[in-house]
């Protein structure tokens, strides 16, 4: 066998494995990962980012109790525990997105299972989709394919 033909076996092994990665990770992410999407669209507990709200609010526990504090049913509302503090997640839309989105009332505190916490949050910069990384990688590996195929022909045609 020629050099090249050996070359053109080896990456055509090489692309059929990574074809194979590939397809395996979409398959994933179109049955699970999705799934897993469009089952936070039907729960009645969302995050603000799904209301277009670009920060991710959490609970820090204070030593002391504040003059003005609400309850989590006042915010609309509910704490759902994180690493080192609760995460706050919707689940009135009407009573939360009021002080979410407008910025002119912002709870500092909170009281919750008898102790107090102050209502922070983090700016969330929205990252790209998933599909433009699937179609570029997904183009690259037909670059390929098709460039070993021309590489096969082009062996063929020498014979």
């Amino acid at each position: 066998m020629k050099k090249l033909m050996k070359v053109t076996l080896l990456l055509m092994a090489i692309m059929t494995v990574l074809t194979l990665i590939y397809a395996g990770a979409v398959a994933y992410k179109m049955g699970y990962a999705d799934g897993e999407l469009h089952a936070h669209e039907y729960s009645v507990v969302k995050h603000p980012t799904h209301y277009n709200i670009w920060r991710h609010y959490f609970a820090e526990k204070l030593e002391t109790e504040p003059e003005e504090w609400y309850t989590p049913e006042e915010l609309g509302i509910v704490l759902i525990p994180g690493y080192d503090d609760y995460d706050i997640y919707i689940v009135d839309k009407e009573k939360a997105l009021a002080w979410m989105r407008d910025g002119e009332f912002t709870p500092h505190a909170l009281k919750y299972q008898d102790e107090f916490y102050r209502i922070s949050f983090l700016w969330v910069t929205p990252g790209l989709g998933e599909w433009p990384w699937r179609i570029l990688i997904g183009g690259v590996l037909g670059l390929g394919w098709i460039f070993t195929g021309a590489l096969l022909l082009k062996e063929r045609k020498k014979e």
